[in-house]
Order: C-alpha cells, then structure tokens, then sequence
C-alpha cells in the first residue's frame, strides 16, 4: 500500500513539473508569437522616415591584457644561441598611446517606401586624406529586424522572429525585469539545428505590454567570435520601434582562416611554434559603435539618384563636427590614432599603395599619368602565335575630364602589327557619362558570343583564344558615349564603321552579291542593369560597392546598310540574365541564361558560334586547356554556328573540404544544355559546320583552388550530338581562381 501511494504521489509530482513546462512552452510560444507580429506591422516598407547616422571603427587591444615582458628566444635546443623579442613590450607601449587603426562617418539616411538612400556629411579615415570610398558600402549589423535572413558581417543567419526562422530556434524564459515603461522578460534563443560550424545564439529583451523588443544581443563563436548588440526605442507616437544604437565586437576565434573585413583580409592565424615573436592576432579586437539619431517621419531629404552619395565637403569636415555627433569620438588614444597614421601614411606612401592595388584589380598598372593595361602584355592564339604589346591610357591624374589611350601588339606567327588609338571627353560628372572616339586597326574572333559589357571587365587569364585559329581582320573607326543616367542601368551606345576581312578562306552569299571583303556601319546599344546592386556617387564617380544579383544584359544591334557600307542589313537581339542564390549553409549556386536572334542577311563574322572551348585532336590529354567559366568545354572549336539560340548553365558551389592542410579546394558540380538553329547556312561558304536545333548537353564537376589558385574541370558530353567515341566526348581542363582578398 506505501508502494502504491508513494507512485501516485511521484506521479502527480511529475504531472505537474509536465503541465508546467508545457504552460511555459505555450508562454514562450506565444510571446515569440507576438514578436513575429509586432516586428511585420514595424516594416520598414510601412514607414517613410529618415534619421541621422554616426558611426565609429576602431581596430585596437586592450593594454591591460599584453605583456610588457621582454622574452628570450632561442635559436637551438642546447639554448647557446638565443635572441630577445621585444615584439610585446613594444606593441603594449604603442597601444597604450593609440589605436591601430580608427574610421569615422556622418550620414543622413532616409528610408521611402523600404529603399534606403544615404548621404554622407562626414566622413574621416584615419591617415588617409582620399577615403577607399568602397569600403563604405558595408552594413555589418541588421537594421531591420523584419527580414527572413539577417546578416552579421560575412555570416547569413535565418531570423529567428520570422515565421520560418522561429521554427528553427529553441526559446527560453530565463528571467523578468521590472521597467519604468512596464515589466521586461528575458528571452533566450539558439539555433536548434545547423549545417555550419557558425551557430547563433542570442538574448532579446521583450516589453511585456507592447511585444516589442527593447534590446537584443546575437553571439557567434567561430573563426571570429562576434558580439552583436542593438538597442530599440519607441518613434513615431509609439507606432514603430527603431535602433538608439549599436555595438559590435569582434575577437579572434578557433580557426586559422583569414576573414574579410573592412575591405582588407586579417590573418588570424595560430602561431605554433614557440620561437616566433609575438602574436598580436591573440589581442587585436575590432569595434564598431553606431549612433541613431533625429528620427524624423513627416520630411524625408532631397531626392537622390543611388543608394549612397557623399556631400562634396564630407572629406573636409573638421574634428569639431564629429565632436557634435558623438561624445565619445575625441577621446586620447583617437586623438593621437589620427595624428600618429596621418603621419604614417605621409612616411610609407600607403595612399599610393592603396591606388595601386585598386588599379590592379581593374587590370591597369599606374605609373605616373598613365595606365598600362596588363591584359595587353602577352596573349597567345593559333592564328597570331604569341601577342606582345603595349596598352596605354591617361588617369585621373592628367585629367579627370579628358583621357587618350591606346595600344600596339605584334604577332609572332602572322608578323603583323596591330593598334588602336583613341580618346576620350567626359561629358557629365553627377552620371559619369564620357564620349569617346577611336581607331583600331586589329582582329577579332570570328562569330564571338561576348557582348560590349564583356570589354569592361579584366580577366587575368582568358583561355579560349589560346586555341582559335578563325579570325577576321577589322579596320574600325567608333564614336561610343557611355553614361550612368538611368539608376542602377550602365548605358553604352557605339556606332561605328567596319571593313571586314575573314582571314580564312570564307565567303558571304548575300541575296544581290558575294563578298569576301565588306564594309560595315552598325549601330549598338548596350544596357547592363543590377537592381540589386549598392552604388556608391563619389566626387569624381559612381562606384558598385556591393554587388547584387541579378546581372541582366540587353543588347541591340543595326547593321546599317548603304552608309559607307555595302548593301547588308540585319538586326541582333541579345540578351542575358546571370544570377547567384548565397544558402545559408554557405554554398551557392548559379544560374546563367542567355539567348539571341539575328534577323536579315547576317554574315557569319557577326552570328553565334556558342563560346567552344574544346580542341579537335584525339588523346584526351592532348586536348587539355584552361577552362573558362561560361564556355562549353566539350564542344569543338568550329563546329557548330547559329544564326539564334538560347543557353542555360547551371552551377552549385560546395563548401570548401580538407584533403591536407595546405589543398582546401571547392567542389563545383554543373550542368549547361544550348539549341541553336540557322535558317540559311547555304549562304555561308569555306567552313563546315553543323547546327543544334536538337540541344547540346555536357555535366561535370570542378575541383577548385586545388593549389594556389589553381584546380582540375572535367565535362562529359552526351544527348543528340554525343560523338561515337568515350574520349570524343570527355574534356578534361586546367582552372584559375584569383582571390585578392577583398
């Protein structure tokens, strides 16, 4: 009988442990619940206000935390030759007086209908008298508390107060505090269930009467551990809940990879060895602190054209207006962290570092007043041989309204010498609209698939003209205005006039003559459009600071007939649509669509020949080249032309895996199908070639950055035009990835 009314009594004990974890999981549910529903009525898209912006980084240490001592270290293990390192007691005495590095800025952000536009009245990096104007374009910290993913520095995290994101986190009640505005629960969250090694964890603060959150704090423990904290205030006669301020900090965290922050990559790697001089990585931190001020949601500010212009006097603002702004701004060490870097930037010239690297990266090697353009160097094709040359332009230090540029090559193999001359007005500064007009004498791929936005952009290596044997040869007079008028759409329009001649044996039937040789006027309008792109209006340009997708390309030709040409007249219509989805598991993929038509009596210089990339011999390694990222590496050069098709590749990026410590590649699986059809190939004489109307299919995977840089591609060819052969079908390529760090 004990037994029994012991195991009833235990029993009703546990019911009501049960019936009160699950009340407060319904309590839980409930609040989280409310917040979800508080936070959607608080969208900024309901809203139009503006506010004022300060902001403040530094990159420091504390110099309680560094040793003053003064080691020795020893040079072999009977300790008979040794050195002393002095390395902390100096860093220590440096940090004591100053911060390593420290940026500041002022800013006026209005949000209309849920875009935000941002103008910047103060702006000062510490040594530098030009700021890197594309560093200003990160957010680091979520503003909006409403988005499905929010994003903390480099790291994408599903919201957990959304709908989908609070199912993915576990919710816990730990603690109530009494307010003047009303009581306040402290809530806990962390992701319940992650793929990554960078899990989320965090503490909201939630008023009880209104379900809004007051205060939040996020904490990520990875190669970087991340404290990220926001504090919310009630505007608009209590209607909407927006941020006071912002802190965030970082510290090294358990990995040895480098992060990007600021533009500029941190070596965070661990020392081991114990001979080595100190680590300053164990020590370094990186705060960043914003102040939101002067919310204002009866007048919004003046109209502007892109998401983030700089006022022409925030350079020069004075130490006194930052002073207005923020309390904290002047205090000893940032006073002497500016005036110790402006004087070592004017001692190590990092200003023309920094110039440098940035020309760099657009291919163009500064020297003075001019630009040499690396992509002009050296080139390799079966019809030239080797191409050495020389490609120059003005800068902006000869002029920022006026440029001459140009180049001259030589082929090895064809001994002859080719060239361009040209130059350039710029028109208007506020839509960086230039016109320009030139000369150029040189040849081109024949049927060429690239469109006028391909010219713009630098590759380091461009592998498929090392294989191509069909050029033609074009005597080109162009007059081209490139303009910024429409937002976020980079406008180019070119007429030029053309003497064509194929430098192979080829002629072009055309319904009243052949031509072997033609003349050519056509006229192209190019429209590149990025509307989820950040741009930036500095003083002398527009800037793309944060890339966005998707990359849309319209483009429309006229062939001009009788005007200074012969009697040839078509019409192309090309268009493209390339697009990158980030998942939060860190992997990507990518989706290329592109298509074109050419209406009327086209030559096949001018037509579609489907970026091959494949060579016509036997052994399978004999036909090993470099991969390009958008050809089709199993299709022969030559083999197929079309006068209208349609293309769609496929890629997913995998997350980098360890096969030792120094070979990290990236796994890329992909996939790329084209139809292609042409109406009247019978026109086309001196080549044979085949059209697709039934679809081209090649899949594969890539191994990526195998080794600096450097990887292993493998497609396979298969559907309608598979060839008879295993080997005719499988292309095995070299592949390049060049990582700046940036």
């Amino acid at each position: 009988m004990r037994v029994l009314l012991w195991f009833v009594f235990l029993f009703s004990i546990g019911a009501v442990a049960q019936k009160r974890a699950v009340n407060q999981n319904e309590n839980t549910e409930k609040v989280v619940q409310n917040i979800n529903r508080v936070l959607t009525n608080n969208h900024i898209k309901n809203t139009d206000f503006s506010y004022t912006f300060y902001e403040k980084s530094i990159i420091s240490a504390s110099p309680d935390s560094i040793s003053a001592s003064i080691d020795t270290l020893f040079k072999n293990k009977r300790k008979t030759k040794f050195t002393i390192d002095s390395s902390s007691y100096k860093f220590k005495n440096i940090i004591t007086k100053q911060h390593v590095y420290q940026t500041e800025k002022v800013a006026i952000v209005s949000i209309e209908k849920g875009k935000k536009k941002e103008t910047i009245i103060g702006l000062k990096m510490a040594g530098l008298k030009q700021p890197v104007y594309e560093l200003l374009g990160q957010e680091f910290m979520p503003f909006d508390l409403s988005k499905k993913q929010l994003k903390i520095l480099q790291f994408t995290f599903q919201n957990p107060f959304s709908a989908e994101g609070s199912l993915k986190y576990k919710f816990e009640i730990t603690d109530t505090l009494s307010k003047p505005n009303g009581n306040e629960i402290v809530l806990q969250f962390e992701l319940k269930k992650s793929i990554k090694k960078n899990k989320l964890k965090g503490i909201a603060t939630v008023n009880l009467k209104t379900n809004a959150i007051t205060k939040i704090t996020f904490f990520i423990n990875s190669i970087i551990n991340v404290k990220a904290e926001t504090v919310f205030n009630s505007f608009n006669d209590g209607k909407s809940w927006f941020p006071i301020s912002q802190n965030i900090l970082v510290t090294k965290g358990k990995g040895k990879q480098n992060i990007d922050f600021l533009g500029e990559t941190i070596q965070f790697d661990n020392v081991a060895n114990t001979s080595k001089k100190y680590d300053y990585s164990n020590d370094l931190f990186v705060k960043i602190y914003r102040d939101y001020s002067n919310y204002n949601f009866t007048e919004l500010p003046k109209k502007q054209r892109y998401q983030i212009q700089i006022d022409k006097s925030a350079i020069q603002t004075n130490t006194a207006f930052f002073t207005t702004i923020s309390n904290d701004t002047l205090d000893k060490r940032s006073q002497n962290t500016y005036q110790a870097l402006d004087s070592l930037v004017t001692a190590t010239k990092i200003e023309k570092k920094i110039y440098f690297g940035k020309k760099l990266i657009n291919g163009q090697i500064p020297v003075g007043w001019f630009d040499f353009r690396a992509r002009d160097i050296f080139k390799y094709n079966n019809y030239e041989g080797f191409r050495l040359g020389l490609g120059i332009a003005t800068n902006d230090r000869f002029s920022t309204y006026y440029r001459l540029f140009g180049y001259g090559a030589y082929g090895t193999k064809d001994g002859v010498f080719k060239s361009q001359l040209g130059s350039a007005f710029r028109i208007s500064k506020n839509t960086d609209s230039w016109i320009s007009g030139s000369f150029t004498d040189d040849i081109i791929e024949f049927a060429d698939l690239s469109l006028i936005a391909d010219n713009k952009r630098f590759r380091l290596i461009d592998p498929r003209p090392f294989n191509l044997s069909t050029f033609y040869n074009h005597q080109s007079y162009e007059l081209t205005v490139e303009s910024k008028f429409i937002s976020k759409i980079e406008t180019t329009f070119k007429i030029s006039r053309s003497r064509i001649n194929p430098l192979f044996n080829y002629e072009f039937n055309a319904p009243n003559n052949s031509y072997k040789v033609y003349n050519l006027t056509l006229a192209t309008l190019s429209l590149e459009w990025s509307p989820n792109s950040k741009f930036l209006e500095a003083p002398q340009e527009i800037l793309e600071v944060e890339k966005g997708f998707p990359k849309i390309i319209l483009q429309l030709s006229h062939a001009i007939p009788n005007v200074l040409s012969e009697n040839i007249e078509f019409t192309k219509i090309d268009a493209r649509v390339y697009q990158e989805k980030k998942h939060l598991s860190g992997q990507k993929t990518t989706f290329l669509l592109q298509g074109g038509i050419s209406l009327g009596n086209t030559p096949l210089s001018h037509l579609y020949s489907l970026a091959p990339n494949n060579l016509d011999r036997e052994a399978i390694l004999s036909r090993i080249t470099f991969a390009n990222k958008t050809s089709f590496e199993t299709m022969y050069f030559n083999e197929f032309y079309s006068d209208r098709y349609s293309l769609f590749q496929l890629k997913h990026y995998f997350n980098k895996f360890q096969i030792s410590k120094n070979i990290k590649p990236v796994l890329v699986i992909g996939s790329k199908v084209a139809f292609g059809g042409f109406s009247h190939p019978e026109n086309h004489q001196g080549i044979v070639f085949k059209t697709m109307e039934k679809g081209f299919y090649e899949s594969g995977f890539e191994l990526q950055n195998i080794f600096k840089g450097f990887g292993l591609s493998t497609y396979y060819r298969y559907g309608p035009y598979q060839l008879a052969t295993f080997d005719q079908n499988i292309a095995i390529k070299l592949s390049f990835t060049l990582n700046l760090g940036i």
